[in-house]
This record gives structure tokens, sequence and C-alpha cells, in this order.
């Protein structure tokens, strides 16, 4: 069973999507010790115990007040992958996470930008063996938006290691 905590801002809705908004759970019981969040629902029988208090684990916590965050898809490694759905962009073949790195189209040694418009998925022997090349990916990168992320993958509640994670992201 995952100890991870899905963390909601103060409308009910998590933080962020991508990546979405967990915690682990040492964070969750200092934010609840800090009286910064509501626990919303804790993990069945689980709780972290000291010679003084005994708190129940969370696994869905809410911030007490709404915070505005940003309204754009954020730059990450996690981002590019979904963008490209796991497929490396020379190649076209689909790979699990650890077998993808980040390719630069304009590689740094000719002062590409590591940004959305020039970094791609890429399988590490076509990124070994592009090397500081200049090569064309199968699709032109670019900087999506959350319904792009969305759009492109199946998502239900077997994504989440939470099955009541579900009801607070759809």
């Amino acid at each position: 069973m995952s100890r991870d905590c899905l963390l909601l801002n103060g409308n009910g809705k998590p933080v962020s999507f991508f990546p979405l908004s967990v915690i682990n759970w040492k964070t969750a019981v200092k934010l609840l010790l800090a009286r910064n969040v509501i626990l919303i629902k804790a993990h069945d029988d689980q709780y972290v115990r000291s010679p003084s208090i005994s708190i129940e684990l969370p696994s869905i916590l809410m911030l007490k007040r709404f915070h505005k965050f940003h309204n754009y898809v954020k730059f990450s490694r996690s981002n590019v992958f979904l963008r490209d759905m796991y497929t490396c962009q020379y190649c076209q073949n689909i790979f699990s996470r650890n077998e993808l790195t980040l390719d630069h189209v304009i590689p740094k040694s000719k002062n590409g930008l590591t940004n959305w418009e020039n970094v791609v998925t890429s399988c590490k022997s076509c990124n070994s063996a592009k090397g500081a090349s200049l090569q064309k990916p199968i699709r032109e990168p670019f900087k999506p938006s959350f319904s792009h992320l969305l759009n492109g993958h199946k998502i239900d509640e077997n994504t989440f290691p939470d099955s009541e994670w579900a009801k607070y992201i759809f």
C-alpha cells in the first residue's frame, strides 16, 4: 500500500495535475502538525507514533485556504515524456521511463536552449547516435496545454495509488 498523500487546494481540487500534487507521508504529517491543512481521509489502520502522540497517517489533505498557482504546464522531464507519450521522437518506439532521455533538437553545444520548443523524448541509443549533430525529430517539439496532456492519456481509478483519490481528481 502507498503511504503517499494527495494534497488538495482550498477549493477541493489538486494543487497541480502535472505532476499530480502528491506528497510523502513525512511532509503530510508536518503539514498536519503545523495546522496548515484539513485531514480529509487517512490511510486505514496506519499511524505515526511518538512517545506523546499518535497521528493517523494522512491519505488526502486539503489546504485551509485557496492558493492561486500557475496555470501553465511546468517544463519537466516527466511532462516532456507525457507530451511525447513515452515515444522516441527519432525511432518512434515506445519505451519505459528509465529507458528514455531528453534530447536537445539544437544541441546545447550549438547554443540550443532547454525549453519546450527545443527538447524531445529520445531513447538512449538514438540520443547517443545523434550526439551533437542536427537531426529533425518526427514531431516538432511544442509547449503543451493541460488539456493536451490529459487528452493524450487514459487516466482512470487504477492510475492512482489510493482509489479514493480518483473522486477528488475528476
